[in-house]
């Protein structure tokens, strides 16, 4: 045993240092080739050399970077053509190349070139109104409301304001008639764009709870905004008022979360069927007795056009209307 491992350790001794990553071969040309290629210290050499050569190609700068360079000084790299004119070599086109395209932008999109126009609005347009808060971008105009739909009783209703504003007209009382019937159940309110889907949703779920109901509409009434800019005569609601005010109360719970004004207190539920710019309210109250005469003549013959039922509301923001859908009984 002892000559098995003098024998082993005699083997061992027989290779070099260079015996790493060893193929096997004893030839005499591997050995050579081990001893000229694969020494440690030479591939650091060649590694360290290689490095070099890198850093002096990623350092040296192009002629046309360096201090002083004029075009005349790449006549050397350029071709002389049989003509006697030189003609730019590959390198001195790719860098002229390169210098245009470097100077070139992408020129920007005409809608940011131009200024933002101011709005001003023009009360003709508008038949005299006059806005109650400046027109800014980003701010919608919304309101809640009942629609009322006339359907077959539209012709008869249309007569009946054409007799209201005549009636007006002699007392130099000037009177537009109502083109959309509604009951407005909040104030005009200002929203910004982000808050109108999630507002809408929260009127939709706190009112989709409340049933649908009917309302009855009687006597005239004189209103005017806030600002006093416009004078209404409207139509009073008599019948399904408790239902309106709980619908109010829901409504303001829902706006007072976004910091929204509230409904009017203990106001007056109506339907706008008139108006004219100004505050002409003292002297269309006094003219109420002869138009309550013409409006209970009409209702004595259209009874039925008294009567509304309510199923939905309608959240209207800038020009987009959104339907909320009361709750229906089985």
């Amino acid at each position: 045993m002892a000559t098995g491992g003098r024998g082993a350790l005699s083997l061992l001794q027989s290779y070099g240092s260079d015996s790493d990553g060893d193929s096997g071969y004893t030839s005499e040309d591997e050995k050579k080739r081990k001893h000229v290629f694969s020494s440690p210290l030479e591939r650091k050499r060649k590694r360290r050399r290689a490095d070099d050569e890198e850093e002096m190609a990623v350092d040296t700068p192009s002629s046309s970077s360096r201090p002083g360079y004029h075009q005349d000084s790449v006549v050397s790299s350029e071709t002389v053509m049989g003509d006697g004119h030189q003609r730019p070599s590959d390198h001195t086109m790719d860098t002229t190349s390169h210098q245009l395209n470097s100077n070139r932008s992408i020129p920007l999109p005409s809608e940011l070139l131009l200024t933002r126009e101011i709005h001003v609005d023009d009360s003709r347009e508008h038949q005299g109104r006059v806005r109650s808060f400046p027109h800014e971008r980003g701010n919608w105009a919304s309101i809640l409301y009942v629609p009322l739909h006339l359907g077959v009783y539209g012709a008869s209703f249309a007569s009946f304001m054409a007799s209201l504003v005549a009636m007006c007209q002699e007392q130099n009382v000037i009177l537009t008639p109502s083109s959309d019937l509604h009951i407005s159940l909040t104030r005009t309110l200002i929203l910004q764009l982000h808050w109108i889907q999630p507002l809408t949703e929260d009127l939709r779920a706190r009112l989709s709870q409340v049933s649908k109901f009917s309302l009855w509409l009687h006597g005239l009434s004189v209103y005017a905004n806030d600002e006093r800019t416009r004078t209404f005569l409207g139509l009073r609601v008599c019948h399904g008022r408790n239902e309106l005010e709980d619908i109010v109360s829901e409504v303001d719970k829902c706006l007072a979360e976004y910091r929204l004004p509230l409904f009017y207190k203990d106001g007056s539920y109506h339907v706008s069927v008139a108006w004219c710019t100004g505050d002409v309210s003292e002297n269309l109250r006094r003219l109420l007795p002869q138009l309550e005469n013409i409006c209970s003549q009409y209702f004595s013959v259209e009874t039925d056009m008294r009567t509304f039922d309510v199923n939905l509301l309608n959240f209207k923001t800038g020009n987009r209307i959104h339907n909320i859908h009361l709750k229906h009984e089985n």
